[in-house]
This record gives C-alpha cells, structure tokens and sequence, in this order.
C-alpha cells in the first residue's frame, strides 16, 4: 500500500529522544552535505497477503519495525537519525494518527518542524516473500533520490533491511567508525519488542515487552522501554529494577542511569537520586542531567535551593532556547526571593514560547507582590486563558510549590538543539521598531505561501514585542492553515488577551470549530458579533455552527486588563 503524495514546505524545531534498537542493519549515511544530515525515518505503509506465513498481525508491526531498523542502523553509525519519541512528539503536535499512510505534505510538515534534513520512507509488502522499497527526500530541495529496494523471508528481516539502508547510503557519515555490528534480537523477541511499543494500552504493551523480557533479559531497548511502561503505571519499583538491570557497557547504559536516578525520586530516595546525576554529569555535561539534578535539589528544599539554582544556570547555558529550563530558572529565582531575577528570566522564557502558562502565571504572582497590579492582571488573564493548571492559585499572592519541570526524556547524547533564528536576534536596538520590520516581512512571506521563513520572521517580532497581538494572529492563521490545530489555537488566545479584535475571534472560532470544539466556536463567533454586528466572516461562521446568535461575553475586553 502507498501513500499519495503532495509538495509542500513548511515549520520548525524542538526535542529529541534516542530509543536505540538492537538490529544487526549495517549502514553507512544518507546523503553527502556540508554540514551532517539529521535524517527522520517514517514508519513504513504495509501490505499484507493474509494467506502469507506470519501474516497474522503483520501489518499492525512491520511498519513501525521498518523505521526502528533503519534508525539503528543509521544511528550506529553515528548519523544523527532521530529517535521514535521525536517523531512521536510531532506526531502528536501535529495532532495527527499514529498512521504510516502520509501524504508527501504531511511528512515534510513532520520533518521540519522538528529540523530534519532528510525523511526516509516507504512500504513493505509481506506475501509468499518480504518485499521492501524505500525512498528519501531532501527536505530544504523537495527532491526525492531513486527507490532502494530488497527483498526476502520474513525471517530474513534484518538482512532485507540491512541491505535496504545499505542502499540509501550515499557518503560516509562524517566521524563514523565503520560497520558497527550489533547482536540483533531473534525475530520472534523482535516482534514482541515492536508490538509493545505499539500497542495501544499500557497493558498490552507490558504485557509483550515482559514476553521481550523473558526472551532477552540484557536487552537494553527492550528493559528502556518496559522502564517507560512500569513509570506510567507507576510502578516505580519494577521501573527501578529493568533500568539497573541495563548492562553497563550497553549502548543504553547511560539513558538507563538517568532512568535509575528518576525513579529513585519517584521513590523519595532523594540522596541516591543525586548520586547518580552527579556521576553522569562527570562523565558527560548534560542540559537534561544539570535539569534534573535541578529539580531534585529544589524538591529537597533547604539548602538544596541554592544548588537548584546552580544546576539551572548551567541547563539554561547549555540550552539557552528551551522553554522548560528557562522556566525552571525563573522559578527557582522566584522561590529564592530574587524577584528581578526571576522576571527577567521568566520573561526570557516567553519571549521563547508566548504561551506558557506557567511563566505567565509564576510572573503574576511576582508582580503582584511587587505592587504592580495593572501588569499583573494581565499576566494572570493570560494564564487563565491559557489553561494554568497545577495547583496554580489566579489570586494567588505567593509563588505556589511543585511547578518545577523535569521532562520525562531520557536522551541524554543527542546534543542540545540548536536555536533558531528566531529565538536569539542578538542586538536588538529598538526592539518595537524592529520588530515592526520583521512583521512588515513576514506578511510579505505569507503573501508569497513561503510560510516556514514567515514562521521564523514572526518568531523575530514576537521575541522583540512579545505583548503585541499581530504576530501572534499571523503565526496562528499560519498554524492553522498548515493543520496545527492545538498551536494555532493557542496563538489566537494570546493575540485576543493582547488586544481584542473580531478577526482574532473569527480566526479562533474557525480552528475550534474545526478540532470539534462547537461551543466554544460558537462563544468566539457571538463575541465577534457583539463587538461588530455587521461582521459578515463572524456571521458566515455562525452559520457554519448552525444556529441563531446569543448575547454572551467570552473573553474580557481590552479594558479590563488595561491598567
């Protein structure tokens, strides 16, 4: 079965998590750039001939094993090949299915949003012999390099796929070591390992990756992964147990020590918790261990606050542009008295990301606690309406306890992300001014459908004026027009919470409307009627919900959160 596909371009980046897999694929890189490819692998689309050997449930596993494999082998070769847990945080993003079937559109959406160069995909059809082709794009270009194909038994897997991703390869990887050979797990252990990992249900998915278990006790993919199972069943026992379970040469020996350590926490074990950051910290500086010993180190309280505050400087040095450190820093400030501090950090964080409710939440307390009641209104409608949970108090006049943020990603070797353009201009001079140049240009962009430098111009204006409204309307019709429905929504509410407008209504309602939220597309449409009754987009909309107009207020006015 294949896909259809459509040319477009589009979005940009965020985080990475490396679940290495255990197959014997050898391969050398991609493709030849000047700078190293960071390649994203789709699940393949699968057929499947129900009268072939092993074809029951074929088809609910042989696309994913298909991206797992080529990832592996990409990754032994020290190729940047990100890991199933991006893909599945774009996936998610994106708000689409966990479906193998994609338009060339779609993937190029996924691929740029979280920086990939190169997409990998393809399909595999499973009859009397395992037939696989397997096709790359080159993102930036929109080119795509001829069909690799091999074919054999389905026991023959991991041959079929080492010879495929053998013939992707174009040019060796710029510091890799040659052909990596890696103890492949056998096909039965495999399967079991890739149908816990999709199956749809915690338990189901323990439930094979404990048959995985049995089979291959030192696996370290399989124990990673049944880790992640146990955690969210909260079982942090067992969890505990897999995680130190991982052989200490394992090329998931460090991943897996960082599993320990977050268990440990879980576990209240405090003190072996940060033995083990500190011994992964020494072998290695890390943003994700200095975060997490942050966090630690904040939850033991007393003295502990100051070393929390340390360990949070050194993440945010290493990342500068991610929105959790930059928050984790703000708050510790703010938790150690040193209100400016935390201002301005906070602040930092959504120049990055406007809508963080959190840091804009955490930013009305310490407003409030300085006397500056009118700023800090303004910051608490914004959380609100951004959906501050938490046991955020919107009256609160203390910074409240527990906020702090350790993100459950394991990876601990991919590097930190680059920043985009966007998220640091450098000199800024006058910033309105500024920011008034890169809005100029981005409505240029988005004339011309050239979206993705749109995306990167707004991003510009909104870390230059980040309380203007405009930048973030135009970044959300963008958004929207590009199916993220979730960020697109959330771009509308902050324009509306900055200045109220009918557009910025009308183009709320339209994204609800289309992610199934009736009723609050019909608030958005009626308040955009109330301010302009002769508003035909806001009636068109109306009629597109069904029904007659009500008089009700959905959002404070502009007034209301002007000091």
């Amino acid at each position: 079965m294949t896909g259809v596909f459509s040319l477009m371009s589009l979005l940009s980046a965020r985080r990475a998590l490396l679940i290495p897999l255990l197959s014997g694929a050898v391969v050398v890189v991609v493709s030849a750039q000047p700078t190293p490819a960071r390649v994203l692998v789709m699940p393949f689309a699968v057929e499947v001939d129900g009268a072939s050997p092993g074809s029951a449930g074929a088809a609910l596993w042989l696309g994913e094993a298909a991206a797992l494999l080529v990832t592996e082998g990409l990754t032994a070769q020290g190729v940047a090949a990100f890991p199933r847990s991006e893909r599945l945080a774009a996936f998610d993003r994106l708000d689409l299915p966990m479906s193998s079937v994609l338009t060339r559109a779609t993937m190029i959406r996924v691929a740029e949003l979280i920086g990939a160069t190169e997409i990998i995909f393809g399909d595999v059809r499973l009859g009397d012999r395992l037939e696989v082709r397997a096709r790359t794009i080159r993102v930036t270009a929109g080119a795509e390099a001829p069909v690799v194909e091999a074919a054999g038994l389905l026991a023959e897997l991991f041959r079929v796929f080492a010879t495929v991703t053998a013939g992707l390869a174009m040019s060796p990887a710029p510091g890799a070591s040659g052909s990596e050979a890696v103890a492949p797990l056998d096909l039965e252990t495999f399967e079991n390992y890739v149908k816990g990992l999709v199956s749809p249900t915690l338990e189901t998915r323990r439930r094979f990756l404990e048959a995985a278990m049995v089979r291959a006790p030192r696996a370290g993919g399989v124990l990673i992964e049944l880790w992640r199972v146990y955690t969210a069943l909260g079982a942090h026992d067992k969890a505990l147990e897999v995680a130190s379970a991982v052989p200490p040469g394992a090329r998931e020996a460090r991943p897996a020590r960082l599993a320990v350590a977050l268990s440990l926490v879980e576990l209240g074990r405090i003190d072996g918790a940060l033995r083990e950051l500190s011994m992964l910290q020494a072998q290695r500086p890390s943003a994700l261990v200095a975060n997490a010993a942050g966090v630690v180190e904040l939850r033991r309280g007393g003295e502990g606050l100051e070393t929390a505050v340390a360990q949070f400087e050194h993440a945010v040095r290493l990342e500068p542009a991610n929105t959790d450190y930059q928050f984790n820093l703000g708050y510790a400030y703010a938790r150690r008295g040193d209100r400016d501090r935390a201002l301005a950090t906070l602040r930092e964080a959504v120049r990055i990301d406007a809508a963080d409710p959190e840091s804009h939440a955490v930013m009305a307390v310490l407003l409030a606690s300085a006397g500056r009641s009118s700023e800090a209104r303004r910051e608490r409608d914004l959380a609100v309406l951004l959906g501050a949970t938490a046991g955020i108090d919107p009256a609160a006049t203390d910074v409240p306890a527990g906020l702090e943020r350790l993100p459950p990603s394991l990876e601990v070797d991919f590097g930190p992300r680059a920043a985009s353009a966007g998220d640091h201009p450098g000199q800024r001079g006058d910033e309105r001014v500024t920011a008034a140049f890169h809005l100029s240009r981005a409505r240029s962009l988005m004339d011309a459908r050239r979206d993705r430098d749109a995306i990167d111009a707004l991003r510009r204006a909104v870390y230059l004026d980040p309380y203007a409204d405009e930048p973030h309307l135009l970044l959300g019709l963008i958004y929207h027009r590009n199916g993220r429905l979730a960020d697109a929504v959330d771009e509308f509410r902050v324009a509306l919470w900055a200045r109220e407008s009918v557009e910025a209504h009308v183009a709320l309602g339209h994204a609800l409307l289309e992610g199934g939220d009736r009723d609050g597309a019909r608030r958005s449409a009626e308040r955009a009627l109330e301010m302009d009754a002769a508003s035909v987009e806001a009636r068109e909309l109306l009629n597109r919900i069904g029904g007659q107009p009500r008089r009700a207020a959905v959002l404070p006015s502009r007034a209301s959160h002007v000091g």
